[in-house]
């Protein structure tokens, strides 16, 4: 297992068990704990997670800050962000939610293509300001300065007033039985605004969001266009989601 794989998982199991000790992860990894100290070290320096004496502890809120999102799974958002900017066609009128992965999509789009991007993300709003032939449109809204990203009844206002060819979304977790899931009502209730005004919708999401759990579900899989993802993905998890008829485009 690679480093950054175990990282990974490590923060995974403090998400979910809330707390852990080094010992506890030595064991279980077959690692020094040592090693497990730097591991532990290294996703504290990055905001992820709280260290204890002997161990570590998960944070206390629900909801992660861009920055965290951004450092978490970023090559593999990349990967997904670059193949699914291959859907973005000159002159499209396009909407994206405030995400990690849509702010990596948002650095793919090409200069002089004409597109038009709306969006209630303010990091979104400050990479596309920065090339020329993109039109931005900002909803404006309430700044939530965690998520970087703007709520409230203004942005739905202003989603509602265009015909949008293709929604890039993202999500906090999703079930193939709860569907696609966010820790945040005022999110949520956005996504699913940006759902019903877009006539395609595609669904960005790391393979670490798969078989989880949030607190609301955003919405089922009849409007998703596609899924991507990345090739960390169950294979098991991914053969029944196309069982379901669900579109899964997986990014090596």
């Amino acid at each position: 297992m690679t480093k950054d794989a175990r990282r990974k998982q490590i923060l995974d199991i403090i998400t979910t068990t809330k707390a852990v000790t080094s010992s506890e992860l030595s064991a279980y990894f077959h690692v020094t704990e040592e090693t497990i100290r730097k591991d532990l070290t290294y996703l504290s320096g990055e905001g992820l997670i709280i260290r204890t004496f002997g161990g570590a502890t998960a944070k206390e809120t629900n909801e992660s800050s861009l920055e965290q999102r951004n450092v978490y799974n970023y090559p593999q958002k990349s990967a997904i962000a670059a193949e699914a900017s291959n859907l973005i066609q000159k002159s499209d009128l396009i909407v994206m939610d405030a995400g990690s992965t849509t702010s990596a999509l948002a650095k793919c789009i090409p200069e002089n293509s004409e597109v038009i991007v709306i969006t209630n993300s303010l990091d979104i709003s400050v990479i596309l300001s920065q090339k020329a032939g993109v039109t931005l449109i900002s909803t404006g809204g309430k700044l939530n300065t965690k998520s970087m990203s703007y709520r409230g009844d203004m942005v739905k206002n202003a989603i509602t007033l265009y015909n949008i060819q293709k929604a890039f979304i993202s999500c906090s977790a999703i079930d193939i039985e709860r569907g696609i899931m966010d820790t945040n009502e005022e999110e949520a209730a956005i996504k699913q605004c940006m759902i019903a005004a877009a006539g395609e919708v595609y669904l960005l999401a790391d393979s670490s969001k798969f078989n989880k759990i949030a607190h609301i579900t955003t919405s089922g899989f009849e409007k998703i266009t596609a899924i991507y993802t990345d090739c960390g993905i169950d294979p098991q998890t991914a053969d029944i989601f196309r069982a379901k008829g669900i579109c899964l485009k997986i990014v090596e």
